[in-house]
């Protein structure tokens, strides 16, 4: 799986430019922009690449004026929370204005923070119109036009050079059998979760929503007879829907949750047993997917459930989960201790299942009878569309490269009966799998229209067809 993405907030008084500087950065309309102060209230994260780094950027309210306003402490708490997760702080400032008393509070404040700040000055079409802002004892302020562009190339460039590395050290012993991550609404049961499988108390647990602030790594060891076998567990703050989050600590959960699932092998997605399914726990199951994480469902807090209400309660969870990739399913009492022993064996085994590989044989074999029990359906009645050839092209989670003649034709009804029945056939249930089609050469066309069809290639994510990018060499 990658690294963890650096965050990188933007800061500053109101007003100065930072939702289009976020917009120039991300290279998308993405925040609001407004000619009066006060227009970004909430925060706004996008992840997006910086000279082919990815990171996770932050667009945040304007901050140290209008202490009148009744909106401004919310504006405060939601830039804190974005500088408490921020590895790296753009703190942009307005040249038209200068350096202001203002902008000298907010760098005092960033200094004393000890951050590792850029200190962006935008608007800067005049020459050394940045000359003024070295009074801020924050180094070199790099000059910029969010509107027009200019200095942005430069900026970016400078960007990539400083973001911190989070890759796991190269001189670590011992490799984890399965990194695993514990997802869900909050308050269903995951630190006391982890605290069973740890055998301890080590995550903070209490009634209260949203105890756990941060997604925390430890390592604990796993299986008898080798003492060197860890598993690695990732405890993830609790998930609400985006449009609820009022308090800022879970803004915070929100990022670092998603950071975890791209550290992860396989999320146990638990539920409250208690509670019934909801439409945000379907789009987590949907998310951790999309990060490339083996799936597993467990319900907590079986001892609140008698067998008829079990029943019930299973029959409406598989009706749901009908969309998602046979997940398997374990009921469980994290607070008894009940099932969490073989829920942690069946996520082990699930991280095992998400870095398969299929020799290219056998997976020929596999489409080639995939094939003759369901044909792709015709493209409007020209065509018929013929899966070739396939090979494996990476793992974790596996991912397939199927040769056709006629890629943009495979429909998204088809691309979910090849995942079930790869799935089925090489027994991997609760693993996402990524096709990739791409078209073969026509021997009968001519030179130009065969490297024109060679060329088109369709990546699916999702049970979606769509066209891949061109590689970048």
């Amino acid at each position: 799986m990658s690294e963890r993405f650096p965050v990188v907030a933007i800061v500053g008084r109101p007003n100065v430019g930072k939702s289009t500087l976020f917009n120039r950065l991300v290279g998308k309309r993405k925040a609001i922009v407004g000619d009066r102060p006060g227009v970004t209230v909430d925060r706004l994260e996008v992840s997006c690449t910086l000279n082919d780094r990815p990171v996770i950027l932050v667009d945040t309210g304007g901050i140290g004026e209008d202490a009148h306003n009744t909106m401004q402490p919310a504006i405060d708490s939601q830039v804190e929370a974005a500088l408490d997760i921020a590895d790296l702080v753009i703190f942009a400032t307005d040249a038209q204005t200068g350096a202001t008393a203002v902008d000298a509070g907010i760098a005092d404040k960033l200094r004393r923070a000890s951050l590792n700040v850029i200190l962006v000055v935008n608007k800067a079409e005049n020459p050394d119109a940045e000359m003024d802002f070295f009074t801020l004892g924050l180094g070199e302020p790099h000059a910029v036009s969010a509107m027009h562009g200019h200095g942005i190339r430069d900026l970016i460039s400078h960007l990539a050079s400083v973001l911190p590395n989070f890759e796991e050290p190269s001189d670590q012993d011992v490799e984890p059998l399965a990194r695993i991550a514990v997802i869900g609404r909050p308050n269903v049961g995951k630190s006391t979760l982890i605290n069973a499988w740890l055998g301890y108390d080590r995550m903070v647990v209490s009634p209260i929503a949203g105890t756990t602030r941060d997604a925390i790594d430890m390592d604990m060891p796993y299986g008898a007879f080798d003492s060197k076998a860890i598993v690695r567990l990732v405890d993830t703050a609790g998930q609400r829907k985006h449009g609820r989050i009022s308090d800022v600590i879970e803004f915070v959960a929100r990022v670092k949750a998603v950071q975890a699932f791209r550290r992860a092998d396989t999320a146990v997605m638990l539920l409250d047993g208690s509670e019934g399914i909801v439409e945000q726990d379907l789009r987590l199951m949907k998310l951790a997917h999309e990060e490339g994480c083996a799936l597993i469902v467990a319900v907590n807090k079986l001892d609140l459930l008698d067998d008829a209400e079990w029943k019930h309660y299973a029959e409406r969870l598989n009706y749901r989960m009908r969309g998602l990739a046979d997940i398997p399913v374990f009921r469980m009492s994290a607070k008894e201790g009940q099932g969490t022993k073989a829920l942690l064996k069946e996520a082990v085994a699930a991280a095992k299942r998400n870095a398969c590989t299929v020799g290219t044989g056998e997976l020929n074999r596999w489409m080639n009878q995939a094939q003759d029990q369901q044909r792709p359906p015709s493209d409007h009645g020209n065509a018929i569309v013929r899966l070739k050839y396939i090979s494996q092209i990476g793992s974790t989670p596996p991912r397939l490269k199927v040769f056709c003649n006629r890629p943009s034709s495979i429909k998204s009804s088809y691309l979910r009966y090849l995942e079930q029945s790869f799935r089925k056939r090489f027994k991997l249930p609760g693993v996402p799998v990524y096709f990739v089609f791409t078209a073969t050469d026509n021997p009968y066309l001519n030179a130009d229209s065969a490297n024109r069809n060679k060329e088109r290639s369709y990546a699916t994510k999702g049970g979606k067809t769509k066209r891949a990018k061109p590689n970048k060499r």
